[in-house]
């Protein structure tokens, strides 16, 4: 799963093989378990793009792309799963 620190400074989560620094800006591969990354989404610290381990992956551009086609309004920081739960809600229409 790629994470990127989206934060105002350098951040730590847990990986499945231990913590991990990742400062301002910088995008790294790391593998995180389904609890970690809930707990890591709620903090608003780091965006995701790919798959926990055991979860479905959630690409993001793609998600992008389908939501620009349907017109949707969403914040550039907004989770993939999030995007995916609007994109879902309008094609229900």
């Amino acid at each position: 799963m790629k994470v990127t620190n989206i934060s105002k400074g350098p951040r730590g989560l847990n990986s499945t093989k231990g913590p991990v620094l990742i400062e301002v800006g910088e995008t790294v591969e790391i593998e995180i378990n389904e609890a970690e990354l809930k707990v890591s989404e709620g903090t608003g610290w780091f965006t995701f793009e790919g798959e926990a381990a055991g979860g479905e992956k959630l690409d993001r551009d793609e998600l992008k792309k389908q939501a620009d086609e349907l017109g949707l309004q969403y914040a550039a920081n907004i989770k993939s799963e999030k995007l995916k739960e609007l994109i879902d809600a309008k094609l229900a229409e």
